[in-house]
Order: structure tokens, then sequence, then C-alpha cells
């Protein structure tokens, strides 16, 4: 575990010197975001199209929130904080790594 904590810190510090500290920062944001998403829609039992149903919108949408591919509007947050009846916590001070968050859910 150790050897790989040294692998993703020295990752991020490649990844920032290619394309930034704040790109890196909102890609974290964006796996913790995605994180939730899954966690919630998961102890539901629901499959990504239960999602879609529920929100109006194609499975694929659903599917490119998930992987990061896609960044939610305010609207669709909104609609799906309130199908999976959770919360969805955008937090700036939240410092979790985008790989602990992603592992999170499963």
């Amino acid at each position: 575990n150790e050897r790989m904590m040294v692998m993703r810190e020295d990752f991020g510090k490649r990844l920032a010197k290619i394309v930034g500290e704040k790109r890196v920062e909102e890609l974290k944001q964006q796996a913790h975001i995605s994180s939730q998403i899954i966690k919630a829609r998961n102890q539901l039992k629901w499959s990504q199209q239960n999602l879609a149903d529920a929100i109006g919108v194609a499975k694929s949408t659903i599917g490119r929130i998930e992987s990061g591919v896609s960044n939610p509007n305010y609207d669709t947050l909104l609609k799906i904080s309130e199908a999976l009846n959770t919360p969805i916590i955008i937090d700036g001070s939240e410092q979790k790594d985008c790989y602990e968050s992603l592992l999170e859910v499963q």
C-alpha cells in the first residue's frame, strides 16, 4: 500500500507539471462527485439506466458523468441528488486523493 501511495503521489506531481495544479484539483473534485453518485446508485441497487430514466437523460450521460468524461451542470446534479435521495457534496477543501474516492465505491 505504501508503494502504491508513493506511485500515486509521483503521478500526481508529474500530471500537475503537465496540466497544472488547478486542473489536477478539478479532476480530484470530479472524481469525488462521481464516486458519490456511483456509491449512492449502488446502495439503491440501481443501474445507470435506472438513474437515467429517473432524471430523464440517456444512459450514456450517466456513464459519462460517472467516468469523469463529462461534467454535469447544476440542474443535472440536483436531479441526480433528488433521484438518489442523497446530498452531493462539493467541497473545495476536500483533499482526498481521486483514486481513494473511486476506490470507495467498490
